[in-house]
């Protein structure tokens, strides 16, 4: 039996279509009691935790989020992971009662600018100031969120030889400005806070901040306020030689896919053929028509096999 497993992650689609036994588990793809290899499995881990990145992201963060990238002066830098992560959530806890503040302190000045609004309705500045103030207050009440990938360098010339230090990739909710953000990291000098352009973001780019091995616990932390991308399950929807035909016929099939799943549009799609069990297997994604959509050239993105 074929399922058609379809992943929602924001404004992302992803339909899987592979095989199950009767009792819905994953067809074997591989021979009794054999294992991958260890760089196979290396890189399965790696696709895996890339994909959960990318889906995070794209359900939680839009073109009014930041992607930062805090980092540290060379001679103020901790000498451990333990310190340095704990700079990064004493940074995210001062950010989060900063927003707070703000909050309130444009909640006021909304209530002034309405009142300045009734006297003269036709003055253009002040027609702009309430609606910029109502965006900004709109997103400070959202709730706050943030996810984070943690990297380690040590210096092996110069001054600092032998010594390590470390930067943070991090998606954190928008309204604050970047330079306030930016602001507030005040353990290093290059620190960058650019809004998050979803058109610019793929799996490419969230490749080159999970490549690298970590030398810490955990590939990436985010916080458990994130909204979790929402999967349903269709069984015997599809047969085996539909989905054989899908991957030979229709990877590059648009009209089809689109037709498949209204107000979606292709990006791209991976069928890949399992020797052992004589199966087709077929990722398709897709992504919203009213969105932007990001750049996709990871080609083993949709080969979750073993």
């Amino acid at each position: 039996m074929e399922r058609e497993k379809i992943t929602y992650s924001g404004p992302l689609l992803e339909a899987d279509f592979y095989p199950i036994c009767s009792d819905g588990r994953r067809l074997p793809t591989r021979a009794p009691k054999t294992k991958p290899s260890r760089a196979a499995q290396e890189k399965y881990n790696q696709m895996k935790a890339t994909k959960k990145l990318i889906r995070l992201v794209n359900a939680n963060f839009d073109g009014t989020d930041y992607l930062m990238h805090p980092t540290y002066t060379p001679s103020k830098a901790p000498q451990n992971e333990e310190q340095a992560r704990r700079d990064i959530v004493n940074y995210l806890r001062r950010v989060k009662t900063r927003r707070e503040s703000e909050l309130k302190k444009l909640e006021k000045k909304l209530i002034a600018a309405k009142e300045a609004a009734k006297q003269m309705p036709d003055n253009l500045f002040l027609t702009e100031t309430l609606e910029g103030l109502k965006k900004q207050i709109k997103k400070l009440r959202q709730p706050f969120k943030y996810i984070y990938v943690i990297e380690k360098e040590t210096y092996k010339r110069g001054v600092y030889a032998g010594r390590d230090n470390w930067h943070f990739h991090l998606f954190i909710s928008g309204g604050l400005s970047d330079k306030v953000l930016e602001g507030m990291w005040n353990h290093g000098i290059y620190t960058n806070a650019d809004n998050y352009q979803p058109d610019k973001f793929g799996p490419e780019a969230a490749a080159k901040y999970m490549a690298k091995n970590p030398e810490g616990s955990k590939r990436f932390s985010y916080s458990k306020n994130l909204t979790k991308p929402k999967e349903k399950v269709k069984d015997g929807r599809v047969s085996r030689l539909q989905v054989e035909r899908m991957c030979k016929l229709r990877v590059d099939d648009n009209e089809f896919w689109e037709k498949r799943y209204p107000g979606y549009k292709l990006l791209r799609t991976y069928p890949r053929y399992n020797q052992y069990n004589g199966h087709w297997y077929l990722t398709a994604v897709m992504y919203k028509i009213d969105g932007t959509p990001p750049k996709w050239e990871l080609n083993d993105y949709g080969t979750e096999d073993f």
